[in-house]
């Protein structure tokens, strides 16, 4: 029971400092680099955080005092406190949860790689647009050949830095896209590790339980034991009557 506290407590602490993040309509690329814009959309997911639809029955059990931040995990070890529910349903209650969060994150990480496909495909139109709009200009003046040589040249240059800008930033968004899935595996496997070994305990106390009932409801319906209680009874001396009750 202390250990299943010690992790209940555990859980609570990592509930209140991994907060979920609201969906953001997520700022321009210009304005943030992408590796800091995956981890804002993506950190806040490496938390277990509650539904409150889908555990609204099994939060009416729990005091409110111990509700904090529905952190998910934490409510399932609390349930685990008093011997109710079979080991199976908990086990099917968690991995419905994780299977949940886990589909949340990769709904997060598909709406960032699209959202960064319009914003990049934005900037090459822009720059392009651009590059057009000064070749366009440069056409209608008179220049020598050594002007154009030079503008072309510039012009080559800018496209060049630019492509090669745009590699980067897409290399960077990526690197921190696998990097917060990484770590949202091994938080996800280090939950389930914990999770198993709380789940054994219980295991063992809910079997443990149920042969306690087992054998009360047993001893209560063996017709030897009746009988044995009845021989107790036989035994025992009778109670003389009262006075009033020779008088009559």
């Amino acid at each position: 029971m202390k250990s299943l506290l010690k992790s209940v407590g555990i859980f609570c602490l990592v509930g209140c400092s991994l907060v979920l993040m609201s969906c953001r309509t997520g700022s321009s690329v210009q304005e943030s680099t992408p590796s800091a814009q995956v981890r804002e959309e993506l950190e806040g997911e490496i938390s277990l955080k509650a539904d409150r639809e889908a555990l609204s029955e099994l939060r009416a059990a729990i005091p409110e005092e111990k509700k904090q931040n529905n952190d998910e995990l934490a409510l399932l070890l609390q349930l685990m406190g008093e011997v109710k529910l079979k080991p199976s349903d908990i086990q099917g209650r968690y991995q419905t949860l994780t299977q949940k969060h886990r589909k949340k994150f990769r709904d997060r990480v598909m709406r960032l790689r699209d959202q960064y496909r319009r914003e990049e495909g934005k900037r090459r139109e822009s720059f392009l647009k651009e590059q057009k709009e000064l070749r366009d200009d440069f056409k209608r003046q008179k220049s020598d050949r050594e002007q154009t040589r030079e503008f072309f040249k510039d012009q080559d240059r800018r496209r060049q830095e630019f492509f090669a800008n745009e590699k980067d930033r897409r290399k960077d968004f990526e690197s921190e896209i696998q990097a917060q899935s990484k770590d949202f595996d091994s938080y996800m496997r280090e939950k389930q590790k914990e999770f198993s070994e709380q789940l054994r305990l219980y295991s063992k106390r809910y079997h443990e339980s149920e042969k306690e009932k087992s054998k009360k409801n047993s001893n209560s319906s063996d017709p030897s034991h009746a009988l044995k209680e009845f021989e107790v009874m036989k035994d025992k001396a009778s109670t003389p009557l009262g006075a009033g009750a020779e008088g009559n």
